[in-house]
């Protein structure tokens, strides 16, 4: 879900907004056009990448797959399904190296960023519960932190806001001195 604010210059109605976690729209602006900025809700996570494939839309042909985050205790995980589409040259390009080994059926496990959230509801068109409603999470992936596949890394971005799991490592907590 990603929030629209717009920042005014007139002298008659400035609000002040504390752009701590803004992202600004970069374009040139003159004095009688407002500036654009927004708020972004990104989601990290760390999930199994399935279903590659190609869509053609209005604006050309895309990117999108479906990641399954791990979500949970290490030991009992659970999995929240994400429709992505893949957004950004880098990204689109790690996507598709993946594809001969999702279509090999290997485990492919990513550390990712997604942006854009949006629920959706769509309906099953075929099987035994055809006609029924499902939810659906939609997002625009934007980074690939790093990607494993069966167990071994084979990328790791330059800057990765999160690292792969170990096999076998147990996380242990840490607190602030003055935690609550």
């Amino acid at each position: 879900m990603t929030v629209t604010s717009t920042a005014t210059t007139n002298n008659d109605s400035t609000k002040s907004i504390s752009t701590n976690h803004l992202s600004t729209n970069n374009a040139p602006n003159s004095p009688s056009q407002p500036r654009a900025e927004y708020f972004n809700l990104n989601v990290t996570g760390i999930g199994y990448l399935n279903n590659i494939r190609k869509v053609s839309g209005n604006n050309g042909e895309f990117t999108c797959a479906v990641i399954n985050a791990l979500t949970g205790p290490t030991d009992n995980a659970s999995y929240t399904r994400f429709d992505i589409t893949v957004a950004g040259k880098e990204s689109v390009s790690l996507i598709n190296r993946c594809q001969k080994a999702v279509d090999e059926e290997k485990q492919v496990l990513i550390g990712f960023v997604l942006s854009g959230l949006v629920a959706d509801v769509f309906t099953l068109t075929k099987g035994d519960h055809a006609g029924e409603s499902r939810p659906a999470l939609k997002a625009r992936l934007i980074v690939v932190e790093w990607v494993k596949i069966s167990g071994q890394l084979v990328y790791k971005s330059e800057r990765p806001t999160s690292m792969p799991p170990a096999h076998n490592e147990s996380q242990h907590q840490s607190y602030a001195e003055n935690s609550f």
